[in-house]
């Protein structure tokens, strides 16, 4: 997300304790976060990044991650059973760029990978069954923007089907529903 020169660093979540709070709260039904995730998008890098932590966000709205992040006024509500890890790449091996994923195998993948380093739990939300969201969940959708030889990969999600279809005809990549949010 952050240029190197401006780096900001995300509070960090230890693997062990979030997951097992979300143990806890596949049994009692209590979930860790109910927050919204907003997104922000730099209009320098052209790159999108979102948070559900409400001090990162005001940090950002500051100034502190670098300039050019505006809020792109897309927010969708976390709260869920599974924890989505959050990876930003490694500095010096990775891109400038920050990738979620709420699938366990595909978390554990990407810890091995040294292009890109485990941030935490950014926050709770449903896996798709079968690549559908549940009753009372919305779908979230994950783009790619095909610049891995350029060290500029990034990842755009999003709950609206037309904004998904439209950044396919920028030439994003769709790569399906990845999570699933509680509905609005």
């Amino acid at each position: 997300m952050i240029n190197s020169v401006n780096a900001y660093s995300a509070p960090q979540t230890g693997d062990a304790a979030a997951f097992k709070a979300a143990s806890t709260a596949e049994r009692t039904g209590e979930y860790p976060d109910s927050n919204l995730v907003v997104e922000f998008y730099n209009t320098n890098l052209g790159n999108y990044f979102m948070t559900a932590d409400a001090n990162e966000a005001a940090q950002i709205d500051g100034g502190s991650a670098g300039p050019s992040w505006t809020r792109t006024g897309n927010t969708f509500k976390s709260g869920g059973s599974t924890a989505v890890c959050r990876f930003y790449g490694t500095p010096g091996r990775g891109p400038n760029s920050h990738f979620y994923t709420v699938n366990a195998s595909e978390c554990a993948a990407i810890k091995q990978d040294p292009g890109w380093t485990l941030e935490g739990i950014a926050f709770y939300l449903f896996a798709p069954v079968n690549g559908q969201c549940g009753i009372n969940q919305q779908p979230v959708y994950r783009l790619y923007n095909n610049r891995f030889a350029q060290s500029d990969s990034n990842h755009r999600y999003t709950t609206d089907p037309n904004l998904y279809a439209q950044m396919q005809t920028q030439g994003w990549s769709p790569e399906g529903i990845v999570f699933c949010a509680p509905a609005p």
